[in-house]
């Protein structure tokens, strides 16, 4: 049976610092994400965040790359799922939504990769959360809902999915997979050569709809709004971000991982705030304290007690 509670890599501090890190970073891509909405086409945006992604990571990594083939071809449809989950059905995804959805309501939505790790390691790995564990997920996810409906409840209650937020939520289903799975690649395999493998097959999988996309849709224009856009999402977001969260997953396990969700939704709002001029309010230290005691709690781990 696989193993699931053996850590590929030494813990310690350093998974967390890694979690805290690519936070911030995936935030700033969901800035760019909302900021570029209807200039830069979403299918074309994931499929060269990957391409550039791949070609920095090549020139340093394609000996073991190459070295670790036999063992990346034996589990290509591993790699396959991986790839589709990451690239259309995960990055790809969230530009298409924030097309339709709002910022409120994107992020409402997002809550839910935690919530769906935990689901797919239970039937997927096998592994459960403990009570304190679940306690913080709910914590969290409270605060990040008070920063998100800005203290009100009836901003809250008035959430009504559309194309958008379903559309989010498959991203969302998307990560966790792709999270999960991770910890399915057998040994042998360091983060760059398991993160360079899962974007070339993303890549494979996406060129095709990225094709559709430039037929019935329009392709990325030849523009310097284009250009910074897709260095950034390509390289800092597609490779140090997506390389950092991958190794504290192999680390911590994706349900503990899946904590970084709500420093990603605390680092979105700051960003909000300094980068496009929204107030800070009384109820930002209320979430913040909910988010931050949830996040300490999903730390904690008791083998002993758990359940799903």
């Amino acid at each position: 049976m696989y193993d699931t509670t053996e850590s590929r890599f030494k813990s310690g501090a350093w998974p967390y610092v890694l979690l805290i890190a690519a936070s911030f970073i995936l935030a700033t891509n969901h800035i760019v994400g909302r900021t570029v909405q209807g200039s830069l086409p979403p299918m074309g945006l994931g499929f060269w965040r990957i391409i550039v992604a791949s070609t920095v990571l090549l020139p340093f990594y394609w000996k073991p790359f190459i070295k670790s083939w036999p063992i990346i071809r034996s589990h290509w449809k591993l790699f396959l799922i991986m790839g589709a989950a990451l690239a259309p059905f995960g990055n790809a995804a969230v530009y298409l939504a924030y097309n339709f959805t709002s910022a409120i309501n994107g992020g409402i939505v997002a809550t839910v990769q935690p919530m769906a790790t935990v689901v797919l390691s239970y039937f997927l790995l096998s592994e459960l959360v403990n009570k304190v564990q679940a306690i913080g997920i709910v914590i969290a996810a409270t605060g990040v809902l008070v920063i998100l409906s800005a203290g009100s409840i009836d901003v809250l209650l008035s959430f009504k999915p559309n194309i958008g937020d379903v559309i989010m939520l498959a991203a969302m289903f998307g990560f966790a997979v792709h999270n999960v799975l991770l910890r399915r690649l057998p040994k042998g395999l360091s983060g760059p050569v398991i993160l360079l493998g899962v974007q070339l097959f993303g890549a494979l999988v996406i060129f095709p709809i990225y094709v559709v996309e430039m037929i019935v849709y329009k392709p990325i224009p030849y523009t310097v709004e284009a250009l910074g856009t897709i260095i950034w999402i390509g390289v800092v977001v597609g490779v140090f971000a997506v390389g950092f969260t991958n190794s504290a997953v192999l680390s911590l396990g994706p349900n503990k991982a899946s904590m970084s969700n709500y420093f990603r939704a605390v680092f979105t709002t700051v960003l909000a705030i300094l980068v496009l001029g929204e107030n800070l309010q009384p109820f930002h230290a209320v979430a913040f304290l909910l988010v931050f005691t949830g996040i300490f709690l999903m730390g904690r781990q008791k083998r002993h007690k758990t359940y799903l």
